[in-house]
């Protein structure tokens, strides 16, 4: 990593521990700034999770961000250089101001927390590029089941905003949405929850096809183990 000046062996051993967690807390999260534009649509329990899920990334990313600025060996240089990471932790603050709703910033907020996010990816992906080919490489299973959960989170949103989802609709919550994700990326298709759309059905096939390769991973990474158990005896 290139020093900025204020780097220190803590503040590396520290990145070293969080920067991927955080990558797929971030990555998480965007599907999540989508779904709030049909806030106003869901029940209350799925505005109820919605908050919880905006609580998390900024009690995450707050911590994150307090506790590399106490690490760097400069404080007013980790400031300067690192204003990504507090424009998260603001921008995630202020979306958490039900008051920002009566004044008609919302929608301003969504766009400064969706670009902050995205810088935060870039800045934490650069930084993990190496991290993340020695995962794939040495985890492959891991890799590719965190790789279903967000895609099943990812087409759970997806589904939610372009199919009829609402109170006394067709499919009534984010969570019968989520419900039909983890039923088609596992192609198991119960039926009882299907598209009807034809960005819905896209969204499908999309699913089924990261379910196919992400579980094709699994089932040839336990094959792998068996023969070698059964070589070794």
């Amino acid at each position: 990593m290139k020093d900025s000046g204020y780097n220190s062996p803590k503040l590396e051993s520290w990145r070293k521990a969080t920067d991927i967690p955080l990558l797929v807390l971030a990555i998480g999260s965007l599907p999540f700034l989508l779904l709030e534009l049909v806030a106003g649509q869901l029940p209350n329990s799925d505005n109820v999770f919605l908050l919880i899920v905006n609580l998390v990334v900024f009690v995450a990313f707050l911590i994150d961000y307090i506790a590399e600025l106490s690490v760097s060996s400069n404080k007013a240089s980790y400031v300067r250089h690192e204003w990504t990471s507090l424009l998260i932790v603001l921008a995630q603050a202020l979306a958490l101001l039900p008051a920002l709703t009566a004044f008609g910033a919302l929608r301003l907020v969504r766009v400064v927390r969706t670009l902050s996010v995205l810088a935060r990816l870039g800045a934490i992906g650069g930084a993990t590029r190496k991290t993340l080919r020695q995962v794939i490489k040495r985890r492959a299973v891991t890799f590719a089941m965190a790789t279903a959960a967000l895609t099943c989170l990812s087409s759970a949103v997806g589904f939610t905003l372009v199919e009829d989802v609402g109170e006394g609709k067709r499919i009534h919550s984010f969570f019968d949405a989520l419900w039909w994700s983890a039923a088609t990326i596992s192609t198991v298709g119960y039926g009882d929850i299907y598209p009807i759309t034809a960005a819905g059905r896209v969204i499908a096939i999309f699913t089924m096809l990261i379910g196919v390769s992400s579980f094709a991973v699994v089932t040839a990474k336990v094959a792998q183990f068996l023969i070698r158990n059964d070589t070794d005896s």
